[in-house]
C-alpha cells in the first residue's frame, strides 16, 4: 500500500473519530443529497470535511451552515489539526 494513501486514510479515521467524539454524526459516504456531515480523503488536498443541508435549502440555512462550519473548525483545531477552507468556504480541508 502507498504510504501517502495510508497516511491520508489514517488522518481521515482520526478526523472522523474526533468529530464523532464531539457529538457530530458523520455520514459513511463522501456526500449526501439529504445533507449532513461528510468526511472523505482527497489524495490531492487532504481530508475534506463538509456540512450541507438538503438540496435546494442552501439559501434558507446559510447562517446555520456558517455556525456549523465554525464549530467543526474549532473542534478540529482544538484537536491539533491544520485546517484550511476550500471551495469558497464550503469545505474544510485537514492537512495534518
Amino acid at each position: 500500500m502507498d504510504t501517502a494513501l495510508s497516511a491520508g486514510q489514517d488522518l481521515e479515521q482520526r478526523v472522523r473519530r474526533e468529530l464523532t467524539d464531539a457529538g457530530f454524526t458523520v455520514d459513511a459516504s463522501p456526500a449526501s443529497a439529504d445533507g449532513g456531515l461528510s468526511v472523505w480523503h482527497d489524495p490531492a488536498r487532504g481530508v475534506v470535511v463538509a456540512w450541507d443541508v438538503a438540496a435546494g435549502q442552501l439559501i434558507r440555512y446559510g447562517t446555520v451552515r456558517a455556525a456549523v462550519r465554525l464549530a467543526l473548525r474549532a473542534v478540529l483545531i482544538a484537536a491539533g489539526h491544520q485546517v484550511e477552507e476550500d471551495r469558497n468556504g464550503l469545505e474544510l480541508v485537514v492537512t495534518s
